[in-house]
C-alpha cells in the first residue's frame, strides 16, 4: 500500500519525510498529493479591504480587515515594501567551481544578531528584471559572477507579516572577479562550505550566530529537485 494512504495533513513531519523518502521518485512525487491541502480558492479567510496607518521611507503598515468562512471578522496588520517591484526580492544560491556553497553571515538589526543566509537582495532598481539584479546582488555581496540562472521557486519571506515573495534562484560555477562592494550599514561576511558538509556546518553554528531557515528549506528543494 502507497504510505500516503496512512497519512493525514496532521501527520508529523518526520512521518511525511519517511514515507517520501521511500517513494520510487522521492519528494518529488509527493507534490500532486500534497496540492489540495493548499488550495487557495478553499482559503476559509478573505481579505474585504485595507488602509494604510503609517508609511515611511522603505515600508508602510497596512491594516487588512479580513472575514473567516463562518463570519468573523478581524483586522490584520501587515507591512509593505513601498521601495520593491515584482516579486520584490531575489535569493541567490551559488556553487562555485570547487563545490562550495555561497553563504553569508550577515548583522541584521531586527535581531541584533548575526544570521546565516543566502545572498539576496531588492528588486529596487526600475527597468532592472529579476535576473539582472540577482547577477548585481550576488556581485556586489560575494565578488562572484553568475553566468547562469536556474529557477528554483517563488516563496513567501515573512506570510503572517507581508506580501513580499522571494524569486529562488540556483547559479552554478560562479566565478570570483573582484572584492565585493562595502556598505555604510551592512556588515556581510562571505562563508564558503563544501556542499557535502554543509548539514553539519549548519548543526555546529557558534551560539552568537544564528541560522536563516531558508537555508536548509531550500537546499530541500533543491536535492529533491536534483540541482544538487
Amino acid at each position: 500500500m502507497d504510505c500516503r494512504a496512512t497519512l493525514t495533513p496532521g501527520a508529523q513531519a518526520t512521518e511525511w519525510l519517511d514515507c517520501f523518502q521511500r517513494l520510487p521518485g522521492g519528494c518529488r512525487d509527493a507534490k500532486p498529493r500534497l496540492q489540495p491541502y493548499y488550495n487557495r480558492r478553499d482559503c476559509p479567510v478573505k481579505a474585504t479591504g485595507k488602509r494604510t496607518v503609517y508609511e515611511g521611507r522603505y515600508l508602510r503598515v497596512v491594516e487588512k480587515n479580513v472575514v473567516t468562512r463562518n463570519g468573523a471578522t478581524g483586522v490584520w496588520e501587515t507591512v509593505e515594501r513601498t521601495n520593491v517591484h515584482g516579486n520584490g526580492v531575489v535569493v541567490i544560491i551559488a556553487v562555485t567551481r570547487d563545490g562550495e556553497l555561497l553563504l553569508e553571515r550577515n548583522w541584521r538589526a531586527p535581531v541584533e544578531s548575526y544570521v546565516i543566509q543566502f545572498p539576496a537582495g531588492l528588486m529596487d532598481v526600475d527597468g532592472e528584471s529579476e535576473q539582472e539584479t540577482a547577477r548585481r546582488e550576488l556581485l556586489e555581496e560575494t565578488g562572484y559572477v553568475a553566468k547562469e540562472l536556474v529557477p528554483v521557486m517563488v516563496s513567501p519571506l515573512s506570510a503572517e507579516l507581508t506580501g513580499t515573495r522571494a524569486m529562488h534562484y540556483f547559479a552554478p560555477d560562479v566565478e570570483f572577479v573582484g572584492t565585493p562592494a562595502s556598505s555604510e550599514i551592512e556588515e556581510i561576511e562571505v562563508v564558503r562550505v563544501p556542499v557535502e558538509k554543509v548539514d553539519e556546518f549548519m548543526l555546529s553554528l557558534p551560539a552568537d550566530v544564528e541560522l536563516d531557515l531558508r537555508v536548509p528549506g531550500i537546499l530541500f528543494v533543491m536535492r529533491a529537485q536534483g540541482l544538487i
